[in-house]
């Protein structure tokens, strides 16, 4: 863990550990690359839902481990949990979701989206 990936650069002045939108950040991220090798070409998946614990402060230099496991498929949803742990304890946990979207359909409502907005 960087000094970057500190509540310190999110304006938290002197808090030198690991931020919380980091480990939000890591945890979908992995979400993410615990199913994108079972995706059919033009299939993406996009985070609805993400409910963490962040339980212990990590020190800037501590290497941190995050990991996914897929729990749930309903359909299109996807359910996963989630654990982050660094050198020495059980740091955060959590839950997330993610839908299976069409990829070409979905960047096609965002952009219909942002024409009527604009």
């Amino acid at each position: 863990m960087e000094s970057e990936h500190s509540a310190e650069r999110f304006g938290n002045a002197g808090v030198r550990v690991l931020a919380t939108p980091i480990l939000c950040h890591w945890f979908e991220w992995a979400s993410l690359l615990a199913v994108a090798d079972h995706l059919e070409p033009g299939e993406a998946t996009v985070g609805t839902r993400l409910s963490i614990e962040h339980l212990k402060a990590t020190p800037v230099g501590m290497l941190v481990r995050v990991e996914a496991e897929v729990t749930a498929v309903e359909g299109r949803r996807l359910a996963f949990t989630v654990e982050a742990h660094d050198e020495a304890e059980l740091v955060a946990r959590g839950t997330h979701e993610r839908f299976l979207v069409d990829l070409r359909r979905f960047l096609k409502a965002v952009e219909a989206k942002t024409v009527t907005s604009g």
